[in-house]
């Protein structure tokens, strides 16, 4: 065997454990919805069901966020951009706060009364979690 060879079988070994790791992981799964728990219990927490994994994400959606907290998981594409767009269902400005579930520094999402707002970025698989940031009634979806 050539070393030319070894080094591809090398390379296709690790891409497929890499993405074994990330599906294994349930890191594209659907959106779940949750609302804020002010008593503090662990109801308030977002789901994280369980189900068939694919490389890519389906479209999801709508995720009504009602509420300031309330929030929602979404897959994102493993290969190219994943669009996420936030519309504001009611009269006043709405916000949403975009963040990967790796922790990176969130983003903002301004959208005004009655207006939808899209951004597109590369998450890598990464699912993001949305979370209604004012108070008007959010609906998020992603694809």
């Amino acid at each position: 065997m050539s070393k030319r060879s070894t080094r591809r079988k090398a390379a296709a070994v690790a891409l497929t454990v890499a993405l074994a790791g990330v599906m294994g992981a349930g890191l594209v799964a659907p959106a779940q919805a949750s609302a804020p728990d002010h008593a503090g219990s662990a109801a308030g927490q977002t789901a994280r069901p369980g189900g068939p994994v694919t490389l890519r994400a389906a479209v999801t959606g709508p995720a009504e966020l009602p509420t300031y907290g309330s929030n929602a998981d979404f897959p994102t594409w493993v290969f190219g951009g994943t669009q996420l767009c936030v519309k504001n269902r009611g009269t006043r400005y709405g916000e949403a706060r975009v963040q990967t579930r790796l922790g990176a520094s969130p983003e903002y999402i301004p959208v005004q009364a009655g207006t939808t707002r899209c951004v597109n970025r590369w998450w890598g698989g990464v699912p993001v979690n949305v979370r209604n940031n004012a108070y008007s009634p959010l609906s998020v979806t992603a694809r």
